[in-house]
């Protein structure tokens, strides 16, 4: 939801002339599959906005490296004494000249916006694009106090953007860890949020989509059952759900079968070099170097903001 709530705000299909816009880089990419309505195909929308966020990273490097390609910035990262720390540089530069988290409160003078509206969004874009990627690595790392810190913003951004209920479940998350719950409540809650099924780092997926499998899984099971579908048979179902998820994965091993837990992606490099190169030539992370056609695009709400 909070993927739909950042969309919703920096996507609209007026704006197809406005370099550097989500709308624009889609066509750019020619991504069909990507609509306004988040909901016809959440999968593809996501893929689409971590590709826009990964590509904006790659240009501000590019810009502040001085490199004119992605081959050039890894040629002058490499043949520093120090790449490691030439790349760390490179990246906390970004951090601080591109990345703009804050919220100004109502009354006070707001220190973000250059007054360049198309810097000012792909600033924007680039922010809640790597809030949201921050966000799916702690799931994967399975780090509950990482998923804290990305909760506290979400709050204020869905205060901001006038998302009343989700702005409500995010509070309510953090009071509970913090004051409502005992100790050992509040880190089952922490910590039980996570479950790794297949084993290794960096492998947890949220509890929530666990159980969509797992539904899935019995769905399947019972749709067999044809005629002999009763509520004991299904019921039998349920319980033997843990052990036949475990017999399918070890037969699919073993005969080389699909893995119902693997899927397979196109590469997206290609896309991502046009993405770069959009971005690059038109100078969209550079101030004063575009403008836009004038299509009304809702900006960040993060300024004169009412707590």
């Amino acid at each position: 939801f909070g993927f739909c709530i950042i969309k919703r705000g920096l996507y609209n299909s007026c704006s197809g002339m406005d370099a550097g816009t989500l709308f624009q880089l889609r066509e750019v990419i020619n991504r069909r599959n990507v609509v306004s309505d988040v909901s016809k195909d959440l999968t593809a929308c996501e893929e689409f906005m971590e590709l826009i966020t990964t590509a904006h990273v790659l240009t501000a490097a590019m810009h502040i490296a001085g490199a004119s390609n992605l081959t050039d910035l890894s040629s002058r990262i490499l043949s520093k004494e120090n790449p490691m720390a030439a790349a760390t540089s490179v990246v906390q530069t970004l951090c601080r000249q591109m990345v703009t988290i804050e919220f100004t409160m109502e009354g006070s003078k707001s220190t973000c916006g250059s007054g360049d509206r198309v810097l000012e969004y792909a600033m924007e874009t680039l922010s809640l694009g790597l809030l949201l990627l921050e966000f799916k690595d702690t799931i994967r790392e399975g780090d509950g106090h990482r998923v804290l810190r990305c909760w506290k913003y979400f709050l204020l951004i869905f205060r901001a953007t006038q998302h009343k209920n989700y702005c409500i479940e995010a509070l309510n998350l953090l009071m509970q860890y913090h004051y409502i719950l005992p100790q050992r409540y509040a880190e089952q809650m922490l910590w039980g949020r996570f479950v790794n099924s297949e084993g290794g780092p960096g492998q947890n997926i949220s509890a929530d989509l666990h159980m969509e499998h797992l539904n899935r899984l019995l769905k399947g099971t019972v749709s067999h059952l044809g005629a002999n579908k009763t509520p004991q048979a299904i019921v039998r179902a349920g319980k033997a759900l843990g052990v036949l998820k475990d017999i399918i994965t070890v037969f699919d091993k073993l005969t080389g079968g699909w893995a119902t837990s693997n899927h397979t992606t196109r590469s997206e490099a290609e896309d991502l070099m046009k993405v770069v190169t959009e971005l690059s030539q038109n100078r969209v992370l550079i101030s004063g170097t575009q403008s836009w056609v004038g299509s009304d695009i809702c900006l960040s709400k993060r300024t004169n903001f009412d707590a």
